[in-house]
C-alpha cells in the first residue's frame, strides 16, 4: 500500500509538473536568443520585429539585423539564391523570422535540448498568407533545414541540390509550405483552434495560446515525464 501511495505521488508531481512546463515563458538556446524574456523598448517601431517590444526572446540589436537583412547576418542563409524576393513576399519571411526569434510564448513547444521547436500549431490564415505572399517566389530547397549545407570555409549556408522552383510548385499550398519549409517545426491548424499567428498587430495574441499537453501532439514532453518516471521508480526499488 505505501508503495502504490508512493507511486501515485510520483504520478501527480509530474503532471503537476508539465502543466507548470506548459505554461513557463521560456527562450530556446540559441545564438541570438536571449536566456529569458524581458521587455525590448528599444526595438523601434518601424521594424519587422516591433510587436515583440513590450516582451522578447531577441534583443534590439537581433530585431535591427533581421530588419535590415533577414536571416543573412543572423544565420547567413539567403534567401534570394534563386532571385529577388518581391517586397510582400520579404516582408512575410521577416515577420516569421521574428517570430522564431523574438516570440517569448512558443518556449511551450522547444525541444527537449531547448535548440528549436516541435510541433507548433500555426494557425492557418497565417501559413496561407506567407504562402500567397511568396507563391510566385522561386526558391532552392523544400526544407530548409535538411537541403542546405554550411560551408566549411565561408560559414554560409547553401542549397545542397540547387534546383529553383516557385514556392507554388514546392508546396502547392500554406500547409504543405508550412509543414515542410522547417521540417516538423510547424504544423498548420484551423484558426478556429488554439494556435499560433505569425503575422498580427498590437498586442501578441500568442499570449492566449497554450500547449495541449493532453493529445497525440505531446509525445516528447510524456517521453521525458516518463523517462523521470521510470528513473524514480528504480531509485524506489533499489531502497527494499
Amino acid at each position: 500500500m505505501g508503495f502504490t501511495l508512493v507511486v501515485i505521488i510520483a504520478l501527480f508531481t509530474l503532471a503537476n509538473q508539465m502543466v507548470v512546463q506548459a505554461a513557463d515563458l521560456t527562450c530556446i538556446i540559441g545564438p541570438h536568443h536571449k536566456s529569458s524574456p524581458s521587455p525590448e523598448p528599444d526595438i523601434r517601431a518601424d521594424t519587422a520585429c516591433s510587436r515583440y517590444s513590450s516582451l522578447s526572446c531577441c534583443a534590439a540589436n537581433t530585431s535591427h539585423s533581421i530588419d535590415q537583412q533577414g536571416e543573412q547576418e543572423l544565420y547567413n542563409r539567403h534567401w534570394d539564391e534563386c532571385g529577388v524576393l518581391t517586397p510582400e513576399c520579404e516582408r512575410f519571411m521577416k515577420a516569421e523570422t521574428c517570430f522564431f526569434s523574438c516570440d517569448p510564448y512558443v518556449g511551450q513547444w522547444k525541444t527537449l535540448d531547448n535548440s528549436t521547436f516541435f510541433d507548433l500549431p500555426i494557425c492557418s490564415s497565417s501559413c496561407d498568407k506567407w504562402f500567397d505572399a511568396c507563391k510566385d517566389v522561386s526558391v532552392c530547397a523544400q526544407n530548409w533545414i535538411t537541403d542546405y549545407k554550411e560551408d566549411n570555409i565561408t560559414g554560409r549556408f547553401y542549397c545542397v541540390n540547387k534546383t529553383c522552383r516557385t514556392i507554388a510548385q514546392r508546396y502547392q499550398n500554406g500547409k504543405g509550405m508550412c509543414e515542410t519549409i522547417w521540417g516538423d517545426e510547424f504544423r498548420y491548424v484551423a484558426d478556429s483552434d488554439n494556435c499560433l499567428l505569425i503575422d498580427f498587430t498590437g498586442d501578441n495574441p500568442n499570449a492566449n495560446v497554450k500547449k495541449d499537453i493532453s493529445g497525440a501532439h505531446s509525445f516528447e514532453l510524456w517521453q521525458s515525464c516518463l523517462s523521470s518516471l521510470l528513473a524514480f521508480l528504480s531509485y524506489i526499488l533499489l531502497q527494499f
